[in-house]
């Protein structure tokens, strides 16, 4: 019995004794870098609407509302031409909600395709345009 006592004892403070965490926390300073390369490019919107209706699998299921949406709008593009982006997109979302959880059945995706063309370097003049449009001042070197 006082073997079993003793046993049991040297077992208990083992286990207790025996793991440990140790955490280090650090603080650091985030530095503040940006660059900026910007180019214009001129976009050829189709004329024709299409619709797409995506089923999404599991795997974007578990991914949330938005990665379901964003996966609808690839797949769209991609049978649709192979578009860049789709220009004033419409969603309609079909869920079925259960007691604790909500399952996307499937997103249908309408808008307009579009693909980039002539991609090139931002021009003086084009600059000064996305600053008037952004708000800022333009100075004019005379």
């Amino acid at each position: 019995m006082k073997k079993q006592v003793l046993f049991a004892a040297a077992a208990a403070v083992l286990m207790l004794s025996s793991c440990s965490t140790i955490t280090h926390t650090a603080t650091t300073e985030s530095v503040d870098t940006e660059m900026f390369n910007r180019s214009n490019a001129d976009l050829n919107v189709s004329s024709q609407k299409i619709s797409f209706t995506y089923n999404p699998d599991a795997s974007h299921r578990r991914a949330g509302k938005k990665a379901v949406i964003r996966a609808a709008v690839a797949k769209a593009l991609e049978a649709n031409g192979n578009a860049d982006v789709l220009v004033a997109p419409q969603y309609e979302v079909k869920e079925t909600r259960g007691l604790f959880t909500t399952k996307i059945k499937y997103v249908t995706v309408k808008g307009y395709p579009a693909t980039y063309k002539n991609v090139h370097p931002t021009t003086t003049q084009e600059a000064q345009i996305v600053n008037i449009l952004d708000g800022g001042q333009v100075i004019i070197n005379k």
